[in-house]
């Protein structure tokens, strides 16, 4: 390529840079918004409503984060969930996914230039981050997804940084990601746990002195770990419970958000190596996957020649998977096309199940990033034909987001239909005249976001006092009273007696399937005034 064309790329690659991502992000948001498919996930609609009872309910303020999933991405929600169409159309999330998209792109490309020292490879690493059709996809959702991959770039460019420089101020900026993204998913743990003794054996090689490899040590864990920790203390604070979302997540049996599923999970470590793997493939991409596994081996060969030791902290990155696979043993089941030859060469496979297979995509920065390698050639013939090499084999990808003749990656949304609102949101909208409304949101999140209603409306598990009153006795505060039975996470249908109670001073106004309404038949005891 002509010298003063790569001068002009180079000169201008960060306006090259953010134009290409936010294009792609804005144009993706358009596609899946304008077809209905940003809120397909219940748990993109969890998120929102979390974020919006924190502004929006009987009690509201902080507690109303929960207990189970960390709290940033509802958190990052919070400036735009107040407006009630950011919240009901889902661009709450959006916004902060679409933001955090952009923001992993460009550390993708700031670590390949690292890597690679080329516009060109850099911009080609970029690639199999930003042209991942399912990373475009969770972008414009309020899944935590995006969060996750962007801390986890941000994380492994300030390593390499480091390791670069030897500059231990490097390392605050990498413990504030590692900090972020310890509080959006737990598998950010292992990241944590894993770069605490790399950054002391590391800096104790470096400079032969305990001192300032126990400094570094205090300054980056303190940082680092800053954030779960005062997590932690919210448990306790809040719920006297430190761990109360360990008890969550070491149940052997998944129940799926409609509680219509239950996914169970008992596996050999191997199996869950395998099942780990099946999913990263699916998501990522098969194509990426295989060249991983040359940039891996130049990875070796080239840092130990150059002994820049890049290979350290991109190996951390692997600890996810560890972690995954351990879970897989578990719990948190993974339900996915089988890896064979058969469904890569099917046009349906995305149309198979695939429960939890997003989890997958956890790696992609480091895919990514890893590929640069391929590109670190300092011969122009060699680095133009591996150019031309790869773009073809990307090329295959994109095209089989749009003609599924092959499935060379899993399509996440290709399996996924809108949320039905079913009679008990039709007949809420309907005849909602006013009142609070008694429902148990582990139950029923979704008919809550699908009525349209502000939270304020709602007597729910996170109202504490008023939720425990009312599950004792409904008329003291509910008008409406909403339940099922054929729910099991409904707390007010497993209550003892319940129908004993309603009949003394309900109506039952609405019944389809074992889903019941009720509404009171005189005044409420007390009001509740928001």
């Amino acid at each position: 390529m002509n010298k003063k064309i790569i001068l002009i790329l180079n000169e201008n690659s960060s306006s090259i840079l953010i134009f290409f991502l936010v294009f792609v992000s804005f144009l993706s948001f358009l596609i899946y918004y304008t077809s209905g498919k940003n809120l397909l996930y219940a748990d993109a609609i969890s998120r929102l409503d979390i974020a919006r009872k924190v502004i929006d309910n009987i009690t509201p303020g902080l507690p109303q984060l929960g207990n189970v999933w960390l709290p940033l991405p509802q958190i990052l929600m919070l400036p735009f969930i107040w407006n009630s169409f950011l919240w009901h159309s889902g661009i709450a999330g959006s916004i902060m996914s679409m933001s955090v998209f952009i923001i992993g792109g460009i550390f993708v490309y700031k670590s390949a230039k690292i890597i690679s020292n080329s516009f060109i490879g850099s911009f080609m690493a970029l690639s199999i981050y930003a042209l991942n059709i399912n990373l475009l996809y969770l972008q414009t959702t309020a899944m935590s997804e995006g969060l996750f991959l962007s801390t986890l770039a941000a994380t492994i460019y300030y390593f390499l940084l480091f390791f670069k420089t030897n500059n231990r101020y490097v390392l605050i900026p990498a413990a504030l990601a590692v900090c972020a993204m310890t509080t959006t998913r737990y598998e950010g743990l292992a990241v944590l746990l894993s770069s605490i003794p790399m950054i002391f054996v590391y800096t104790f090689w470096k400079s032969r002195k305990w001192a300032k490899a126990e400094a570094n040590t205090i300054m980056y864990t303190v940082l680092a770990g800053f954030g779960f920790a005062c997590w932690t203390l919210y448990l306790t604070a809040i719920f006297h419970d430190p761990l109360y979302w360990k008890n969550y997540y070491t149940t052997a049996t998944v129940v799926t958000a409609s509680g219509s599923k239950y996914y169970s999970q008992a596996k050999p470590f191997i199996s869950a190596v395998w099942e780990y793997l099946t999913s990263t493939v699916w998501m990522i991409g098969l194509i990426p996957v295989i060249l991983v596994i040359p940039s891996v081996i130049l990875m070796f060969i080239r840092d130990i020649k150059n002994k820049t030791l890049y290979f350290i902290p991109l190996l951390m990155p692997l600890s996810i998977f560890l972690f995954m696979v351990l879970t897989l043993q578990r719990n948190t089941p993974i339900v996915q096309p089988d890896l064979n030859l058969f469904n890569f060469l099917s046009p349906n496979t995305s149309n198979l199940t695939g429960f939890n297979i997003r989890y997958g995509i956890l790696l992609l920065p480091w895919v990514a990033i890893i590929i640069a390698y391929l590109f670190a050639y300092k011969n122009k013939y060699i680095k133009m034909t591996t150019t031309v090499l790869f773009v073809l084999l990307i090329s295959i990808q994109v095209y089989s987001y749009f003609h599924t003749k092959y499935s060379v990656i899993y399509i996440i949304p290709a399996n996924m239909s809108a949320k039905s609102e079913g009679g008990l949101v039709g007949y809420m909208k309907k005849n909602y005249d006013g009142g609070k409304i008694l429902i148990s949101a582990a139950g029923h999140e979704d008919q809550m976001f699908l009525m349209g209603f502000d939270y304020s409306t709602y007597i729910h598990e996170g109202n504490y006092k008023y939720w425990h009153e009312s599950l004792d006795n409904p008329p003291r505060y509910a008008t409406w009273v909403i339940f099922d039975k054929g729910q099991e996470r409904d707390a007010i249908a497993a209550k003892p007696n319940i129908d004993i109670i309603l009949e003394r001073d309900y109506t039952r106004v609405f019944y389809e399937g074992q889903v019941q309404i009720y509404k009171i038949n005189h005044p409420t005891y007390f009001q509740i005034k928001n």
